[in-house]
């Protein structure tokens, strides 16, 4: 019973993560994906809008997922750069996606928004199990 009890707990934290995580990252890929998209209209090249964009969503994102999702009291360096990290996978994945689509596809650079809604996925599970790992 107590486990039981306990499981459920887990699964409640863990349901509040990935919602919380949602909220932000959806906070951070409104700001990364305008800039994606006003970005040409200034002359500035798709694939450097998207890295532009993902630059100010990972600051975003490091705030609000240290703040918010998984509940930092303080912040650390050593989290930062592997948050860092995780951030830089999740760019390499979107800029290259939209090199692709942009590119070797010719498709319209509006196509290129595809890769960060596969990105949040992968970095979620960096996150969690590596970036802000709780030691127990």
């Amino acid at each position: 019973m107590i486990r039981k009890h306990v499981q459920r707990i887990q699964r409640n934290k863990h349901m509040r993560e990935m919602f919380i995580y949602g909220l932000v990252g959806i906070s951070a890929l409104i700001m990364q994906d305008a800039i994606f998209l006003i970005g040409p209209k200034f002359g500035i090249y798709p694939t450097i809008a998207m890295i532009i964009g993902n630059l100010v969503g990972m600051f975003i994102s490091y705030y609000g997922h240290s703040k918010f999702t998984f509940r930092k009291s303080s912040y650390s360096k050593r989290e930062f750069i592997k948050f860092a990290i995780t951030s830089i996978i999740g760019l390499i994945i979107n800029a290259s996606g939209v090199r692709i689509i942009t590119k070797v596809l010719m498709l319209n650079h509006i196509w290129g928004l595809l890769p960060t809604f596969i990105t949040p996925i992968i970095t979620f599970l960096i996150s969690k199990f590596w970036a802000f790992r709780v030691k127990s």
